[in-house]
């Protein structure tokens, strides 16, 4: 799966339908609406209300479908850790960039 910038937010239609391949590790939140989703080689399918998310755990096929107007977001696996490296490197810049003014 590769999602531009590592994250997306789809607008759905009822009955329209997102197919990923190899989407594993990615996050799927349901933003408003009603989706289904079912994974390749997983035992049961999903139903995701607003605020509810769930990562792809299997690799292979993901189907996604509206079954209301729905808007869904997908992160994929490094768009959180690649945040959370720029906060950090940002926060150790700024601390380096105060002990040099303090010294």
């Amino acid at each position: 799966m590769q999602l531009l910038s590592g994250l997306s937010r789809v607008c759905l239609e009822r009955d329209q339908l997102i197919a990923m391949r190899d989407g594993i590790g990615a996050r799927v939140t349901c933003l408003s609406g009603s989706l289904w989703l079912t994974q390749e080689n997983a035992a049961e399918d999903q139903v995701l209300e607003p605020g509810e998310s769930v990562v792809i755990e299997h690799a292979g096929l993901t189907l996604i479908m509206a079954l209301a107007p729905s808007n869904v977001r997908l992160a994929d696996r490094t768009s959180r850790s690649q945040f959370w490296s720029r906060a950090f490197g940002w926060l150790q810049n700024d601390a380096l960039a105060r002990s040099a003014a303090v010294s």
